[in-house]
């Protein structure tokens, strides 16, 4: 029964690693198709932040954090 929990623990936290690598792949799509449209980066961190439902600065810190990677 334990292993069985902790499988389904196991899965559903790759799930949310893959749910979010995902996500980071297409913000990092979206942030170069707006920088190749002449966008500024404050105007992408709107946008990003308005995608996404999170705050201006929370959208920085994952710009910043996307365009580091990249």
């Amino acid at each position: 029964m334990k292993e069985q929990i902790e499988l389904r623990r196991q899965l559903r936290k790759s799930r949310e690693e893959g749910q979010i690598q995902e996500r980071n792949k297409n913000t990092l799509g979206l942030i170069k198709a707006l920088e190749k449209h002449g966008m500024t980066t404050p105007e992408i961190v709107a946008m990003i932040a308005d995608a996404q439902s999170i705050s201006q600065a929370e959208a920085q810190k994952y710009y910043d954090q996307i365009v580091i990677v990249s």
